[in-house]
């Protein structure tokens, strides 16, 4: 049986260092042995790069694969567009013979080589399936007492080798109810928050995606905005600060992370989460109900 090697992409170390605290600490008081993967890249990312140069996309992800194969290891991702580019690259390279020639010679450049060895696992789906939600509820300490209105993140609902592409956004709203919290429908759930247009056009990201999210959500009891995607929740928190006149009717939520609510349902202490790289209303609603 494999290890385990957490896949923590870029956006989340370097952006938001609460969910990683987050996470180690989920891992540990749930009893799981996560290793870090040494030498890993960029996943890359994958709505841009995908569309330059197709074959150097799927050697990039090939290489960060290559190194959890040589750990033996599972890797288990906390980004959902990682969890894209990581999980389309392993069954693309398990079912295209020549693509996997071409990225074979690209890899062996590096000294690297891929053999379709070791699962890519959303650590969503490892939490549901292989660590499971009885599990999970029975070692809460601090039950989530409140409402949250949740964003999946387009990527959640790929699959790759399920037609069902509603399974691991279902996953979501099962886990976070584990902890103890309510979760309100607002019609709008898959919308894509607007953070690859924003790279573009960022007002038409604003006014199209963000906008229409928030106030589809207004119209809800809800508390705050929970997400499994740190590309989606830095959208939200800083597009809601930078909407300007566009947001001016609008609530501005606070912005939690499914890794920060398990965290603080297990006992993890908010003041560890790093909360000075957060907005003022995440900031606030942390320290409200755990400060």
């Amino acid at each position: 049986m494999n290890k385990q090697a957490f896949f923590l992409g870029c956006v989340l170390p370097l952006r938001f260092p609460g969910i990683e605290a987050a996470a180690r600490r989920v891992f540990d008081r749930l009893g799981i042995a996560c290793m870090d993967l040494d030498g890993y890249s960029c996943c890359p990312e994958p709505v841009v790069l995908g569309l330059t140069d197709r074959d150097m996309t799927l050697a990039v992800s090939a290489r960060n694969l290559a190194l959890a194969e040589r750990a033996g290891a599972d890797l288990i991702v906390l980004c959902n567009g990682c969890y894209e580019s990581l999980a389309e690259a392993d069954h693309r390279l398990r079912h295209d013979a020549p693509a996997k020639a071409r990225v074979g010679d690209l890899l062996a450049g590096v000294g690297a080589r891929y053999e379709g060895t070791i699962r890519v696992r959303h650590f969503i789906e490892f939490l549901h399936d292989d660590v499971g939600l009885e599990r999970i509820a029975k070692a809460v300490s601090q039950p989530v007492g409140i409402s949250l209105a949740l964003h999946y993140g387009c990527h959640l609902f790929r699959e790759t080798a399920h037609a069902d592409t509603w399974r691991k956004p279902r996953m979501m709203k099962g886990l976070v109810e584990a902890l103890g919290a309510r979760c309100v429908d607002y019609g709008l759930e898959q919308l894509c928050c607007g953070f690859p247009i924003s790279q573009f056009d960022k007002n038409a990201a604003l006014k199209e995606r963000l906008l229409p999210k928030l106030k589809a959500v207004s119209t809800t009891h809800a508390e705050a905005l929970a997400f499994c995607c740190p590309a989606c929740l830095n959208q939200f928190e800083v597009g809601q600060g930078g909407a300007g006149d566009l947001a001016a009717d609008v609530v501005r939520y606070p912005c939690v992370h499914v890794l920060e609510l398990l965290a603080l349902a297990l006992g993890m202490p908010a003041t560890e989460l790093c909360l000075d790289f957060r907005s003022a209303a995440t900031k606030d609603f942390f320290e409200c109900f755990w400060g």
